[in-house]
């Protein structure tokens, strides 16, 4: 797709890009000139732990025991787990 920048350096970006309005994004230029737009995702730093490989899996683990009828023995199982994700805090 040609287009032409306006006065201010700007593009339309193709509804196709999946780019809105506000969307955070880092724009690299390349060393031949070319420029990468790489859309981003902004997670505030009190929630990263809820994107780490280490949740997804205790996640999947989770829904895989209540697929297979198995919970949390008792109360004090439940707050050790509790205890341990709060101190990766």
């Amino acid at each position: 797709m040609l287009q032409l920048s306006d006065n201010r350096r700007r593009f339309v970006m193709p509804k196709e890009a999946r780019i809105g309005p506000n969307t955070a994004a880092d724009i690299t230029v390349l060393p031949d000139g070319r420029v990468l737009i790489t859309p981003l995702r902004m997670i505030p730093i009190n929630e990263e732990w809820a994107v780490s490989p280490e949740s997804h899996a205790q996640t999947e683990e989770a829904l895989r025991d209540h697929r297979e009828g198995r919970a949390v023995n008792g109360l004090k199982a439940l707050d050790a787990a509790v205890a341990k994700r709060q101190r990766r805090k």
